[in-house]
Protein backbone atom coordinates (compact mmCIF):
# COMPACT_ATOMS: atom_id res chain seq x y z
CA UNK A 1 0.00 0.00 0.00
CA UNK A 2 1.25 3.50 -0.85
CA UNK A 3 0.49 6.85 0.90
CA UNK A 4 1.21 10.28 0.43
CA UNK A 5 1.19 12.74 3.07
CA UNK A 6 1.16 16.01 2.45
CA UNK A 7 1.61 18.94 4.04
CA UNK A 8 0.13 22.79 2.92
CA UNK A 9 0.18 26.09 4.93
CA UNK A 10 1.32 29.79 4.24
CA UNK A 11 5.20 29.00 3.82
CA UNK A 12 4.44 26.01 0.51
CA UNK A 13 3.72 22.43 0.22
CA UNK A 14 5.82 19.29 1.24
CA UNK A 15 4.55 16.14 0.61
CA UNK A 16 6.18 12.68 1.47
CA UNK A 17 5.31 9.29 -0.02
CA UNK A 18 5.16 6.50 2.42
CA UNK A 19 4.89 2.99 1.30
CA UNK A 20 3.16 0.19 4.15
CA UNK A 21 3.63 -3.52 3.65
CA UNK A 22 1.43 -6.49 5.28
CA UNK A 23 3.52 -8.52 7.70
CA UNK A 24 5.18 -11.81 6.94
CA UNK A 25 2.64 -14.92 7.08
CA UNK A 26 3.85 -18.51 8.77
CA UNK A 27 1.79 -21.40 8.81
CA UNK A 28 2.93 -24.68 9.96
CA UNK A 29 1.47 -27.81 8.94
CA UNK A 30 0.07 -30.61 8.95
CA UNK A 31 -1.87 -31.18 12.20
CA UNK A 32 -1.40 -34.67 12.51
CA UNK A 33 -0.28 -37.05 15.05
CA UNK A 34 2.55 -39.46 13.97
CA UNK A 35 3.42 -42.84 15.58
CA UNK A 36 6.89 -43.51 16.64
CA UNK A 37 9.30 -45.02 14.13
CA UNK A 38 7.41 -43.69 11.12
CA UNK A 39 8.94 -40.71 8.98
CA UNK A 40 7.37 -38.11 9.38
CA UNK A 41 7.59 -33.90 8.34
CA UNK A 42 6.27 -30.50 9.55
CA UNK A 43 5.88 -27.95 6.76
CA UNK A 44 6.07 -24.11 7.42
CA UNK A 45 4.64 -21.64 4.18
CA UNK A 46 5.72 -18.27 4.18
CA UNK A 47 3.43 -15.63 2.14
CA UNK A 48 4.84 -11.96 1.81
CA UNK A 49 3.39 -8.72 0.47
CA UNK A 50 4.08 -8.33 -2.51
CA UNK A 51 7.35 -6.46 -3.40
CA UNK A 52 8.43 -7.82 0.04
CA UNK A 53 11.18 -10.31 0.43
CA UNK A 54 12.63 -12.62 3.14
CA UNK A 55 15.58 -11.34 4.94
CA UNK A 56 17.92 -14.54 5.73
CA UNK A 57 16.69 -18.05 6.12
CA UNK A 58 13.31 -19.41 7.65
CA UNK A 59 14.05 -20.42 11.17
CA UNK A 60 12.92 -24.24 13.29
CA UNK A 61 13.26 -23.54 16.79
CA UNK A 62 12.53 -26.86 18.61
CA UNK A 63 10.71 -28.08 21.97
CA UNK A 64 13.56 -26.93 24.34
CA UNK A 65 13.35 -22.65 22.14
CA UNK A 66 16.95 -23.92 20.39
CA UNK A 67 17.54 -23.47 16.61
CA UNK A 68 16.37 -27.04 14.82
CA UNK A 69 19.55 -28.26 13.25
CA UNK A 70 19.54 -27.55 9.51
CA UNK A 71 20.35 -31.16 9.15
CA UNK A 72 17.08 -31.83 9.72
CA UNK A 73 15.59 -29.23 7.05
CA UNK A 74 14.87 -29.30 3.84
CA UNK A 75 13.80 -26.21 1.26
CA UNK A 76 11.33 -26.99 -1.12
CA UNK A 77 12.03 -23.16 -2.20
CA UNK A 78 12.74 -20.23 -0.20
CA UNK A 79 9.36 -19.73 1.57
CA UNK A 80 8.38 -23.54 1.92
CA UNK A 81 10.58 -25.24 4.52
CA UNK A 82 10.73 -28.72 5.75
CA UNK A 83 11.13 -30.10 8.98
CA UNK A 84 12.15 -34.18 8.85
CA UNK A 85 11.53 -36.65 11.60
CA UNK A 86 13.14 -39.70 10.05
CA UNK A 87 12.03 -41.60 11.82
CA UNK A 88 10.41 -39.48 14.30
CA UNK A 89 10.40 -40.83 17.63
CA UNK A 90 8.48 -40.05 21.29
CA UNK A 91 11.47 -37.50 22.63
CA UNK A 92 10.63 -35.30 19.48
CA UNK A 93 7.31 -34.35 20.99
CA UNK A 94 6.77 -30.37 21.96
CA UNK A 95 6.49 -27.31 20.54
CA UNK A 96 8.11 -26.69 17.33
CA UNK A 97 8.22 -22.79 16.13
CA UNK A 98 8.78 -21.41 12.63
CA UNK A 99 9.38 -17.79 11.83
CA UNK A 100 10.65 -15.95 8.93
CA UNK A 101 11.40 -12.15 8.95
CA UNK A 102 10.78 -10.12 5.88
CA UNK A 103 11.66 -6.08 5.83
CA UNK A 104 7.50 -5.95 7.18
CA UNK A 105 8.81 -7.55 10.14
CA UNK A 106 8.91 -11.23 12.36
CA UNK A 107 6.23 -13.39 12.55
CA UNK A 108 5.92 -17.11 13.67
CA UNK A 109 3.85 -20.23 13.71
CA UNK A 110 3.79 -22.87 16.10
CA UNK A 111 2.61 -26.49 16.19
CA UNK A 112 2.54 -28.79 19.34
CA UNK A 113 4.26 -32.53 18.10
CA UNK A 114 2.66 -35.15 20.22
CA UNK A 115 3.99 -38.54 18.88
CA UNK A 116 1.84 -41.66 20.00
CA UNK A 117 3.39 -44.88 21.01
CA UNK A 118 2.85 -47.78 18.47
CA UNK A 119 0.83 -51.12 20.25
CA UNK A 120 3.34 -53.84 19.74
CA UNK A 121 1.64 -56.85 17.58
CA UNK A 122 0.01 -59.13 19.79
CA UNK A 123 0.05 -56.98 22.38
CA UNK A 124 -3.73 -58.10 23.23
CA UNK A 125 -5.05 -61.36 24.48
CA UNK A 126 -8.42 -62.52 26.44
CA UNK A 127 -9.33 -64.98 28.49
CA UNK A 128 -10.86 -67.03 27.31
CA UNK A 129 -9.49 -67.28 24.30
CA UNK A 130 -11.37 -69.49 22.18
CA UNK A 131 -15.34 -69.44 21.35
CA UNK A 132 -17.58 -70.37 23.59
CA UNK A 133 -21.37 -71.71 23.54
CA UNK A 134 -23.70 -69.69 26.27
CA UNK A 135 -27.27 -70.64 26.70
CA UNK A 136 -29.90 -67.23 27.66
CA UNK A 137 -29.32 -66.79 31.69
CA UNK A 138 -25.27 -67.94 31.38
CA UNK A 139 -23.18 -65.59 33.40
CA UNK A 140 -19.53 -64.74 31.48
CA UNK A 141 -16.68 -62.94 32.42
CA UNK A 142 -13.84 -61.71 29.76
CA UNK A 143 -10.80 -60.39 29.95
CA UNK A 144 -8.83 -58.66 27.98
CA UNK A 145 -4.86 -58.17 28.40
CA UNK A 146 -3.07 -55.31 26.70
CA UNK A 147 0.98 -55.89 27.49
Amino acid sequence: HTYNCTVLNALGTASKELMAFDPVTVTVSPYEIPTAGESFSLICTVSLAEGDSLIGAVQWMGPDGVPVSRTHQTKTNIYISTLEFNPVMTSHGGEYICQATSSAGTMMDATLLTVQIPLPRNSVSREPDASVILRHGDNLTLTCTIQ
